[in-house]
This record gives C-alpha cells, structure tokens and sequence, in this order.
C-alpha cells in the first residue's frame, strides 16, 4: 500500500494572500483563502483576521456554523414541532376523554411556554448571527 491511500481526502487550504487592512475594524486584515475541495475543484474565500491563522480559524468557524445550522433546520425543528403537536393534541383529547379541562390547560400552557422559548432562542440566535 502506498502512503497516499492511507491519507485521508480533505479540504485544503492551497493559498492564503494579504489583500488589505480592514476598513471597518482597525487590527484586522482581509485575506483571499484559496480552497481545493475534494472533487479538485478550486475557489478563493476571503477571510477576516488579526493575522493568517485568525482568519483561517474564523472561516473554519463560520462554516461548521453553517453546517450545524443547516442540520438544525433540516432535521431537529420539524421533530420538535411534531413532538409539541403530539403532546398538544394527547392533552386536548385527554381533557375530552376524561371531562376534565384541567389537561387541556396545561396543554396550552407548555404550549405557550415552548412556542415563547423557541422565539426568545431564535431571537437571541440572529442577533448572534448579525
């Protein structure tokens, strides 16, 4: 076996270039990452840093960012609103079935209080992301 067998494919960072200084933010330099994907093809990103190794951190950041997000909406949300659906809609029925409205009164209010929680988190959320 060869040893390029054994190494694992990956992303590669192939070129990093100083572009300017920042306007916005004095400290900071702006630099043109060039990325070799693992199809081979090949695109340049810019990137924001004290110095090189900031900005390739910083962009490694944002993208694993992206991809946690993008996991979160595809997969974790629609889960979670068909648990609280479900729970919604045993609690109503529990409350008719057995006459009682206590049931359907807590029903709304853990609804409420979810539907509240995932606001304030989704708030608090995209005021992180601007």
């Amino acid at each position: 076996m060869s040893k390029e067998k054994d190494v694992k494919q990956r992303r590669k960072a192939i070129d990093c270039k100083l572009i300017e200084p920042s306007k916005t933010s004095p400290g900071y330099f702006k630099y043109a990452i060039t990325i070799r994907e693992l199809d081979g093809t090949i695109h340049t990103v810019p990137a924001y840093g004290v110095d090189m190794q900031d900005a390739i951190r910083r962009l490694l950041k944002t993208e694993r960012d992206a991809k946690i997000n993008k996991v979160y909406i595809r997969k974790i949300e629609p889960i979670t609103l068909i648990v609280i659906f479900t729970c919604w809609v045993v609690s109503v029925i529990l409350s008719l079935a057995l006459d009682n409205y206590q049931y359907a009164y807590l029903g709304v209010i853990s609804l409420f209080t979810v539907v509240f929680s995932v606001a304030v988190f989704r708030f608090i959320r995209g005021i992180q992301d601007n």
